[in-house]
């Protein structure tokens, strides 16, 4: 059952406060965060629980390395971009 360790709570480095697992598990465009091993090993089986819950392409989508910060913002400012309608062809 994917939601059976939904209520549990742990610190999270990277936003620096205490979050469900729920939070955890879906923060990733519906996947995990890329670093829910390091949190999680000490409250839980998580290796299985990845395992059982997730596919081979799933994991791999999950543990991929980031993306250079400049390619993300770079992203981010494009889709901004199309959400306004300013394509950048404009002067």
């Amino acid at each position: 059952m994917i939601d059976q360790f939904d209520k549990k709570d742990a610190y999270c480095p990277m936003l620096g406060h205490v979050l469900p697992f729920h939070y955890c598990r879906t923060m990733n465009e519906g996947l995990p965060c890329r670093r829910i091993l390091d949190c999680w090993f000490r409250r839980m089986p998580i290796r299985e629980f990845i395992e059982e819950n997730y596919s081979e392409e799933d994991r791999q989508r999950i543990f991929q390395p980031p993306k250079p910060k400049m390619v993300s913002l770079a992203e981010i400012v494009a889709n901004a971009q199309k959400q306004t309608g300013k394509g950048g062809d404009e002067k």
